[in-house]
């Protein structure tokens, strides 16, 4: 028998697979011997397997397989997880590409997708498991939203909130305004983006002078409840301690208050508070009890609860209402600005820090 010189893995390595799983040799059952198992950190069904789930899962299957050799009862169980909102993005991506809107589809027909969707991408990733030589149990395959583990997770769920381990309530969350959902903090990616500093003029009630204050959002003007300076600012010792000041363009009176958190260094020292769209405007309003006014839809569009701008874009106001404060005399000046701005790894476009009811 002539031995090849060189090593062909397509003649070797289905040969063998399939040599396994027709014995069942990875599929395990209790029994008397020490169980050893590993449950797959589920790759998304949103594609297809990369680099790291090469990495990731030929170390689990090397403790596998040595579990096994030495005589425990090694079950190594595979399966896949929905990823909601990645595999929702990439839904409505291949529909756009179809000349198909999301919206114009009905929650049925929209799942019809989404589960074509995990049947295609989720075989895919099986079939490269299975060609990486994964030694799972595959008779145990799972998937996140099927019958059994959604099951078990509403149970858990009901079980945590009983015993008062989860809670709900309205906090700061990075909204995308296109997947129209909260994303993480690991799934927001911040990149350097070129914009303008926009210098306003804040008028302070009872008297001729204004306060200048920096923004790089002069949109969120309609959500501001106080101006906050630094009480070591020596440029504000001569504003009275109960002075306040009126929102250019809305006409809202609004408290100045003064706390160590405003950076003298930046702008002019004068910080405009929006407690509802922005994270430590927030806190800075839960500390003074500031009013929250919520200025967004969750599309980004400007609400009615200002009665300006209603139903415009986010960045079609901030060019707009640029020219608006300028015809008021209520600009001081602009300058070109860089900074980092968060962007939704999901969709692209840049989230909009927003108050959302939430489970913690």
């Amino acid at each position: 028998m002539q031995i090849a010189d060189k090593y062909a893995p397509q003649q070797i390595e289905s040969k063998w697979y399939d040599y396994w799983i027709d014995r069942g040799i990875f599929h395990s059952e209790p029994d008397e011997r020490e169980p050893y198992t590993i449950v797959i950190p589920p790759p998304n069904v949103t594609g297809m397997l990369h680099m790291g789930h090469m990495l990731n899962n030929t170390l689990q299957d090397v403790l596998v397989r040595r579990a096994r050799m030495s005589g425990k009862n090694a079950c190594w169980v595979p399966g896949m997880d929905h990823a909601s909102i990645a595999t929702e993005a990439k839904v409505v991506a291949m529909l756009r590409e179809k000349g198909i809107e999301k919206t114009s589809l009905t929650r049925e027909k929209f799942l019809e997708y989404a589960w074509e969707w995990k049947e295609k991408y989720g075989g895919v990733i099986l079939r490269q498991l299975r060609k990486l030589g994964a030694s799972c149990d595959w008779d145990r395959t799972c998937f996140t939203m099927d019958e059994a583990r959604t099951e078990s997770v509403l149970r858990v769920f009901c079980d945590l909130y009983e015993k008062g381990k989860i809670y709900r309530g309205v906090r700061m969350v990075n909204w995308d305004p296109a997947a129209q959902t909260a994303l993480s903090d690991e799934e927001v990616v911040f990149k350097e983006s070129h914009g303008k500093l926009y210098y306003l003029r804040y008028k302070i009630e009872g008297t001729d002078r204004a306060i200048i204050v920096a923004t790089t959002r002069p949109e969120t003007i309609l959500g501001d409840t106080a101006l906050c300076v630094n009480p070591n600012d020596p440029r504000y010792e001569w504003l009275a301690a109960d002075a306040r000041v009126v929102v250019p363009l809305v006409g809202r009176s609004i408290p100045v208050i003064r706390d160590e958190y405003v950076d003298i260094e930046f702008g002019t020292g004068a910080l405009k508070v929006t407690p509802a769209h922005d994270v430590n405007d927030y806190m800075l309003g839960e500390k003074y009890g500031l009013e929250t006014i919520d200025i967004f839809n969750d599309d980004g569009t400007i609400n009615d609860k200002v009665g300006l701008y209603v139903g415009q874009d986010r960045f079609d106001v901030r060019r707009k209402i640029e020219k608006d404060l300028d015809a008021a005399g209520l600009l001081e000046k602009t300058e070109e600005y860089t900074n980092n701005v968060g962007y939704s790894e999901r969709t692209g476009v840049a989230i909009e820090p927003k108050l959302s009811m939430q489970w913690f």
